[in-house]
């Protein structure tokens, strides 16, 4: 990897090219949007048959998040990032080039283990290689990416409507997959990945180029303590002590999903024909809309998620969402409401930009931090699986909801799931700012509550993480003796 004179571009050059990832994932959800209208008369697809199209990707990202941290925790962040690229690749190209429904099918599900791999392995990446005073910044960068897809793939949806050339639009999707497949070839291993497999010389140089300028022992030798604790206990992901932060992780990944965000990305042109708007252009239009503020307000979150930190963010969005949702259900409880277009299209902004700064880039965030190092590729990949199998549970549940309770009262039950999740985030979920992810393995094992794993250590709990450290020294001794 060459050198860049200057620290921070180097790390924001590496962090850039990682967060293509995202950009794909949102691009690849978005565009099937506008795609599928002209999809769907071309193949002559019955209801059901749409439905297999735009879930597919969703069922593939759930394979995909699945089998990914099992394959980085073998091959590395890195390698695993160049797949995902050409899996993209491959992917796209498939599903412009697809001539009836099942070929179709299966280059959506593809995509969606592409989608899958990325968004576990991306933010894993980013996390293990940024300094902790931007860590989140960095982390959330894959966050802001996938909006930015988002509304790209919509600014796509627009360009070719007119003509309807579904095909373009599919296929575009390999322009940024090539970019990050060229990218990715040149990008650095994770340091705390390769002294995880024991090759210390070469992490301690990549360590040092991207940090230039600064002293990293201290930061080194973090790293190397915790993987001497943590060898030998792969297979204890469900051991008594790491409960805490497997409840964290699937806690706010049941939470950023079953709080409504996908029904209104998803759906958000139906539910605006719904209040009022009467023609789909002025809803798609109106959507693009609530795209761009998703990216507005996750470029304003980024720098605020190290200075106030995660926690103040989670709370204040949360609110913000119940509030909105609040509104949404009330005007359509009184349908006959003169503004109800209005003031449902503006609660639907102020949601999403409370979700923007909130749920949206700090689930990632967290489940990115909180796992041990040797574990963390299966315990976040864990975590994002469950994520997309809740965003499936309410993309397919959102219409039959309506169908069933109203309107309104689907938007009030995502307003109750807010506050239980308000009160998740308030008694659970640690305060991560400025807190390695080796301090937070450390308190981990000391056996603070979950809400303290970010705390800093006082000299009590250095003296029994130092005893702990002795204690798994002598069983790894131990059990080399026993093996000879």
């Amino acid at each position: 990897m060459a050198k860049i004179s200057n620290p921070n571009w180097l790390v924001y050059i590496i962090s850039g090219f990682a967060a293509l990832a995202g950009l794909l994932f949102g691009y690849d959800t978005g565009i099937i949007s506008g795609a599928i209208l002209f999809i769907r008369k071309d193949f002559v697809l019955t209801s059901f048959q749409v439905e297999m199209v735009v879930s597919a990707v969703l069922f593939g990202a759930l394979i995909g998040s699945g089998v990914s941290g099992r394959v980085s925790d073998l091959l590395g962040r890195r390698k695993v990032l160049v797949f995902t690229a050409l899996i993209f690749i491959v992917g796209s190209l498939w599903t412009a080039f697809s001539s009836n429904l099942v070929s179709l099918v299966i280059g959506r599900i593809t995509l969606g283990v592409a989608i899958g791999v990325g968004s576990f392995t991306a933010p894993l990446y980013l996390a293990e290689i940024a300094p902790k005073r931007i860590r989140g910044m960095l982390v959330s960068l894959n966050q802001l990416a996938i909006t930015m897809g988002i509304v790209f793939s919509y600014l796509i949806n627009y360009y070719f409507s007119a003509s309807g050339q579904w095909s373009w639009m599919l296929g575009l999707g390999v322009v940024p997959a090539v970019i990050l497949l060229l990218g990715t070839i040149y990008l650095p291993e994770s340091p705390r990945w390769m002294i995880l497999k024991g090759w210390d010389k070469k992490a301690r140089v990549i360590l040092q180029q991207i940090r230039h300028g600064e002293n990293i022992n201290e930061e080194f030798a973090e790293i190397c303590q915790t993987v001497e604790i943590e060898k030998g206990t792969h297979r204890l992901l469900l051991a008594k002590w790491l409960r805490p932060i497997l409840f964290i992780s699937l806690g706010l990944s049941f939470f950023q999903q079953v709080t409504g965000i996908n029904a209104i990305i998803y759906y958000a042109p139906t539910i605006l024909q719904m209040s009022g708007f009467k023609y789909a252009s002025n809803a798609i239009l109106a959507t693009l809309g609530i795209g761009i503020i998703n990216v507005l307000f996750t470029i304003i979150a980024l720098p605020l998620i190290d200075r106030w930190g995660r926690r103040p963010l989670l709370l204040y969005g949360l609110i913000g969402m119940f509030i909105s949702l609040i509104i949404l259900g009330t005007a359509f409880y009184f349908a006959s409401f003169a503004a109800l277009r209005w003031v449902a299209a503006a609660s639907m902004v102020i949601y999403i930009a409370s979700f923007a700064m909130s749920l949206g880039p700090i689930m990632w965030l967290i489940i990115s931090e909180i796992f041990p190092l040797n574990i963390r590729g299966v315990g976040a990949s864990l975590a994002i699986s469950a994520s997309w199998g809740f965003n499936m549970l309410v993309s397919l549940t959102f219409l039959t909801l309506i169908q069933l309770i109203g309107t309104s009262h689907t938007f009030w039950l995502y307003a109750i799931l807010c506050i239980l999740g308000w009160i998740f985030v308030y008694f659970i979920v640690p305060e991560t700012k400025d807190c390695s992810l080796e301090q937070i393995e450390n308190n981990l094992h000391l056996g603070r509550p979950s809400r303290e794993l970010g705390a800093p250590l006082n000299a009590f709990s250095f003296f029994i993480l130092l005893r702990n450290l002795l204690f798994f020294s002598k069983l790894n001794k131990f059990s080399s003796r026993m093996a000879k």
